[in-house]
């Protein structure tokens, strides 16, 4: 199946959490949540960034879809590391789930449209989520959809992409159109 036109409004990138970029609100909320989650907001906060305004009024129609095959290692590691002290407290690791790489963007900007999880390496699943961003604003379902990548974090470092992408007729502005070059900018996630 071919994509249609697709516009790529922002385009961001992020090597390190920053959670410090977030209101105490957000911060509060998740505070138990993995490096990897938040090196992936922070790279969404930059590919929405000049776009924030107009996302507002819409959060309903702003979708999410994240693709990484590296699920909260700094977290797992702990869980490891107390399971074998002989106690580890669910209430720590409440936010740190795989699903925390959207949930943490979602609580932290507002997003309420359709979202995605895909654990599968960004080579495999870019293609697919290209595909589903593609259909979700071709039925309407969502107005604008931002995707994202993840490396492999470390204790405090991995590789996050991100795109804002939207229909060009909706932006009725000259963007860049999505190409082949745009696409694999999101799956080769070497620093």
């Amino acid at each position: 199946m071919a994509l249609s036109a697709l516009t790529v409004i922002g385009s961001g990138e992020a090597g390190s959490p920053q959670p410090d970029l977030f209101e105490a609100q957000t911060r509060a909320t998740v505070r138990y949540a993995d490096v990897s989650a938040w090196i992936t907001a922070v790279a969404i906060a930059r590919a929405i960034s000049s776009f924030r305004d107009r996302l507002a009024g819409c959060l309903h129609q702003v979708g999410l879809v994240i693709v990484s095959d590296q699920g909260p290692t700094v977290t797992m590691a702990e869980v490891n590391e107390a399971t074998a002290k002989g106690f580890s407290s669910p209430l720590r690791y409440a936010a740190a789930s795989p699903g925390s790489l959207v949930g943490v963007a979602c609580i932290s900007f507002g997003f309420r449209g359709p979202t995605l999880n895909f654990t599968m390496c960004p080579a495999d699943g870019v293609p697919i989520a290209l595909q589903i961003c593609d259909n979700m604003l071709s039925r309407g379902v969502a107005l604008y959809m931002v995707l994202a990548t993840l490396s492999a974090p470390g204790p405090t470092t991995g590789l996050s992409r991100a795109l804002l992408l939207a229909k060009p007729e909706f932006v009725g502005e000259r963007n860049n159109l999505l190409t082949p070059s745009i696409a694999d900018w999101l799956v080769d996630l070497r620093e």
